[in-house]
């Protein structure tokens, strides 16, 4: 099964300190037992706006469409509508067909078109900044909330010291990005919850896409879920042919 994801980037108003690639991990993270395809990528905004974001935009493939001030007296320029407009006409035409919507913004003239698509039986995540992410308009009109700060890039001089599961992994030859992308992939899951063993990889793929066990000390998942239980992060446990896990640190 394939999640395919629509995602559409207002550019006005937001931090340049976002990390697209971190934030397109955190949506890929929060989709269970399910590959993830962003089969849509859209960025709006004036010449300010996108050329905060430029490089990150070109380096993952977004289509970028520039949106001048309609005059200068007008501040305001069409992002929300050509979005809008991007977004139903997607609907309609189902070429692709998206299952997941997502936008970042924090412009609530966007709730518009998230409660049309959820009319439709469309899900609808919002990405906005953490003082927006409890507004009524906001919550009302979308399935789930992501917020825009826990996706900054983060500082040499903020950067928490390595935690146990990354010297864990470290100690089995995963690279850094592989122990990273695994720690955010580990700290995902509600604690004490029984899961199905298989999204653990699902989600593994969906970050890395060339991810392999080859030139590791651990040859598979069930090995690597034996180191994790040895060192007490989580517990596994079989119910006929069907493995799960639960993290409990």
């Amino acid at each position: 099964m394939r999640t395919a994801i629509a995602i559409y980037f207002d550019l006005e108003n937001i931090d340049k300190k976002l990390n697209l690639k971190k934030l397109l991990e955190s949506i890929t993270l929060n989709i269970e037992n399910s590959e993830s395809v962003f089969a849509i990528k859209l960025a709006c905004g004036d010449t300010n706006a996108i050329s905060n974001f430029r490089e990150q935009l070109k380096d993952l493939n977004f289509e970028i469409r520039e949106t001048p001030h309609i005059s200068d007296k007008n501040l305001k320029n069409r992002a929300d509508l050509i979005l809008t407009v991007e977004a139903f006409e997607s609907l309609y035409q189902k070429s692709p067909n998206i299952d997941l919507y997502v936008f970042i913004t924090s412009d609530t003239d966007f709730t518009v078109i998230m409660d049309k698509l959820r009319k439709y039986g469309k899900n609808v995540w919002l990405v906005t900044k953490e003082e927006f992410k409890n507004k009524d308009l906001f919550t009302s009109s979308s399935d789930k909330i992501l917020v825009i700060e826990d996706n900054f890039t983060e500082s040499i001089e903020n950067k928490v010291k390595i935690s146990t599961v990354e010297k864990i992994l470290a100690n089995l030859d995963f690279t850094e990005q592989e122990y990273q992308s695994i720690k955010e992939i580990i700290e995902s899951y509600d604690k004490d919850t029984w899961i199905l063993s298989n999204s653990f990889g699902i989600k593994i793929r969906n970050i890395i896409k060339t991810f392999s066990y080859k030139n590791k000390k651990v040859k598979s998942q069930n090995q690597l879920f034996k180191k994790l239980e040895e060192n007490g992060i989580l517990e596994t446990k079989k119910e006929g042919n069907v493995d799960y896990f639960k993290i409990i640190k």
